[in-house]
């Protein structure tokens, strides 16, 4: 008894003195433990806690209070996770490459405030399309319809037609907001560049090299920067290969909802591609090899049976080749659908074409023949005026210098002019082809000029044959030199032929003068383009008189002449020239009547489509010869260069040029590329494999990374060889930027060899590995230097000085103007 009031006082004592202690150490705050097993754990809270004391009992016992509660709530936060979410990461490299090409596009584009080069075409296009005034041209419509769309948005009317390279920009025309738009395809490029290096399988290292190359390669920021049509072209061939590689990469998931939508983004992305220019063929071909090879794996795996086979076949043939097709027949539908006025498109297609066209000011169509008109015939003398100068085309004994103060060099053959004056040495003589050059005659042959007939000019005062040739103008470097033929033992006879296109006259009709009325262009029959004036006086050496060209824009005012004087030949019988004469007019008059009747008759879209298709596929094999035209064995080494613009005052001046370092180090990298496959090729048919398991490599096999380097590496050779070798089968007038949509891939490549040399170097020590990034480095370096050394012929500023600009010549070949 006396020890279990013993041990009940031992458990009152904590409480009633207000501390705890532990039994063996005293220590204060210690929960009393039971002695007995069967007894739990009783545990006491000091006093000042939550629970109350409650006295008058051998045990100490506490009575629970319940929690204080909060405010109550009305709105209860729910935790059901969202249906959609999205977990974004961000890549800092390639943000940072975005912004960089940004810089590099968009930097001063409002300079040069010109014309440049072939912005005499795209932004007439664009002019007429807010005019709607019907025009031909060899290439689809989607890439002028941008251009006339962001024209449009900003207020341009169309008035401005863009009529010579040089011609300053009003303020009405926003150029720079047109130049944009190839600019922000420029800037597109390089994540595309990037993201099909990631695909491929390299690594992001070789994804920044290679974006770095296409941001510092001078050709692809000038194209960019003016309003054509190449930027588009390049923008998409590698979007629609991106968006391929993303279908290929989802090809375990068949027929999902992210299957079908790659594929549809590769057919948009094709159509597109066709819609800017035919040239896009060479893209589709791209993707058409991939897809070939896609279907190749799918018909050797035997778990896909031949019904799914054939949907897959089906299913890309509809996606890939219907949608481009579809949207081909669109673009040609909002073109003539826009196009209603009649235009100087009116001369290439046929008549119920031009009867479906509303009659507008630059149709000029004859309707009928004056009866005091007068049937040109060859033999004539007549005199041509310029429709733009009160100047007569003009030659005379004095010769051309045979070198200009800027260094480059001329014919040394006869001046021609534009002459304000009249003057006996404005005469010409009409005369047949074909006859020698170095004896001149004037032949008695009466026949009648039809409208595009090809002839020969005589200068009367001085019998020299008119002639150009690709030897730069005086004054404007961009066009070529008009001359008289002095023979100096070369053959100049295809240059000594023009073509006499009378404006408002169908092909082959009889060419009718009346003073003042008639107005024709003359096309040089080598190089396709138009005899000009420029509107700029010539110096001393030339008597202050007007400068005379060829002209590539051929449907400017600039070339269009008047023919105001005219000498009929001395016909052995005037009786007979004159009941000729009166025989044709009256052909031409039943001709022009029983047309009358069918003016009316409906042409439809297809027929419109079909016509145009056919005209644009015969016009690209009629392109002449070029004064700055390139070979496609010149592009792989920068053979030639192409100016855009010079600067009337100094020698500001834009001109296609790539990196030359870039392209030499890529052109080498293919080689190296080639080498090296046939030397891992040689060495495993002997069982020796020099590729292990790499970091592309998802599986433990040698083949893994041997694999890689031929298939990734194969698709970039591959993308290069298609879309620069058929360019060796083309006869007509080549440029350097013909070779542009092929020098990504080549960059690509060039950064994938570099990516390869690490192969051969992890293994070693750590030093080689330093050395290996510093030699990256130093290869980033140079290619910026290269940029920054030609960067003045990207962006037109600075002006150089002719020391300058020699010390940039590396090669001789090289067009790079001075004055």
């Amino acid at each position: 008894m006396s020890e279990m009031v013993g041990d009940v006082r031992r458990r009152i004592q904590p409480v009633v003195d207000g501390s705890s202690s532990d039994s063996t150490t005293g220590k204060p705050g210690s929960e009393v433990q039971s002695h007995s097993h069967s007894d739990p754990p009783v545990p006491i809270p000091s006093q000042g806690g939550p629970y109350p004391l409650v006295q008058g009992s051998a045990q100490t016992a506490r009575r629970p209070i319940p929690e204080p509660r909060g405010p109550t709530s009305w709105f209860v936060h729910s935790r059901q996770r969202p249906w959609i979410t999205y977990r974004a990461e961000l890549n800092v490299s390639w943000w940072l490459l975005l912004g960089v090409a940004f810089l590099s596009r968009f930097w001063r584009l409002d300079f040069p405030r010109y014309v440049l080069f072939d912005e005499v075409h795209f932004g007439k296009f664009a002019s007429y399309y807010l005019t709607r005034t019907f025009f031909f041209d060899v290439h689809p419509p989607l890439g002028k319809l941008i251009f006339a769309a962001v024209g449009y948005v900003n207020g341009f009317d169309g008035s401005f037609l863009f009529t010579t390279i040089g011609v300053e920009y009003p303020a009405a025309v926003p150029y720079v907001i047109m130049r944009s738009t190839s600019a922000l395809a420029g800037v597109l490029l390089v994540p595309c560049v990037y993201e099909i290096m990631t695909e491929l399988g390299f690594t992001h290292r070789a994804a920044i090299l290679a974006s770095i190359f296409t941001i510092l390669d001078n050709s692809l920021v000038i194209q960019s920067r003016v309003i054509m049509l190449d930027s588009f072209l390049i923008l998409f061939t590698y979007l629609s290969i991106l968006c391929y590689l993303k279908f290929y990469h989802i090809r375990d998931r068949p027929f999902s909802h992210a299957w079908h939508t790659w594929l549809v983004c590769t057919g948009v992305a094709l159509g597109c591609l066709l819609g800017v220019k035919y040239t896009g063929l060479l893209g589709l071909g791209c993707v058409g090899l991939l897809t070939l090879c896609d279907l190749w794996q799918l018909i050797g795996d035997p778990a896909i049976n031949l019904l799914d086979l054939l949907l897959h076949t089906l299913l890309r043939g509809l996606y890939l080749l219907g949608i481009p097709m579809a949207m081909n027949l669109a673009l040609f539908y909002i073109h003539l659908l826009i196009l209603v006025q009649s235009g100087p498109g009116n001369a290439f297609v046929s008549k119920p074409f031009r009867n479906s066209l509303l009659q507008g000011t630059e149709s000029a169509v004859v309707t009928e023949v004056s009866p005091n008109a007068t049937l040109l015939r060859y033999g004539s003398h007549f005199s041509l005026r310029s429709s733009d100068l009160s100047c007569w085309l003009h030659s005379h004994e004095h010769l051309y210098p045979l070198k200009y103060p800027d260094g480059r060099g001329s014919s040394y053959q006869q001046q021609v002019t534009c002459y304000e004056f009249k003057d006996y040495n404005n005469l010409w003589h009409v005369r047949k082809p074909g006859l020698d050059p170095d004896n001149v005659s004037f032949e008695n042959d009466t026949a009648p000029v039809r409208n595009k007939d090809v002839v020969e000019l005589i200068h009367l005062g001085t019998t020299k044959l008119l002639n150009s040739h690709d030897v730069a103008a005086p004054l404007t470097p961009t066009h070529q030199e008009v001359a008289t033929y002095i023979n100096y033992s070369a053959q100049f006879v295809p240059y000594l032929r023009w073509r006499v296109e009378a404006l408002g006259l169908q092909d082959g009709e009889p060419v009718y003068w009346e003073p003042g009325q008639l107005k024709l262009r003359l096309i040089h029959e080598h190089s396709k383009q138009a005899m000009a004036s420029t509107g700029k006086r010539l110096p001393e050496w030339a008597f202050q008189q007007y400068e005379v060209v060829t002209d590539r824009a051929v449907e400017g005012s600039q070339t269009v002449w008047v023919m105001e004087e005219l000498t009929m030949p001395n016909g052995t019988n005037r009786t007979a020239m004159l009941q000729e004469e009166a025989e044709l007019k009256k052909a031409v008059k039943k001709r022009l009547k029983s047309e009358e009747s069918d003016e009316n008759d409906t042409m439809y879209f297809f027929e419109k489509y079909f016509e145009l298709q056919y005209h644009m596929v015969t016009a690209h094999g009629n392109l002449g010869d070029h004064q700055f035209g390139a070979p496609p064995q010149n592009w792989p080494l920068i053979g030639k260069t192409l100016p855009y613009w010079l600067d009337e005052t100094n020698n500001a001046q834009v001109t296609l040029i790539g990196n030359p370092l870039l392209w030499w180090f890529s052109t080498v990298a293919i080689g190296v590329f080639l080498a090296l496959t046939v030397f891992y090729l040689l060495r495993r048919k002997r069982l020796n494999f020099d590729l292990s398991q790499g970091e592309h490599s998802t599986q433990p096999h040698t083949q893994d990374a041997f694999q890689h380097w031929c298939s990734s590496g194969g698709v970039l050779l591959v993308g290069w060889v298609v879309h620069y070798a058929p360019y060796f089968l083309l006869s007509r007038v080549l440029f350097l930027h013909h070779y542009l949509p092929a020098l990504p891939c080549k960059f690509m490549l060039l950064a994938a060899v570099c990516e390869h040399a690490y192969v051969w170097i992890r293994s070693l020590p750590r030093p080689l590995h330093t050395l290996y990034y510093l030699l990256l480095l130093l290869l980033c370096v140079l290619v910026l230097t290269s940029f920054l050394v030609f960067a003045p012929f990207t962006y037109g500023y600075p002006a150089l000085s002719r020391e300058e600009i020699q010390w940039r010549l590396w090669k001789p070949s090289w067009d790079l103007l001075f004055r």
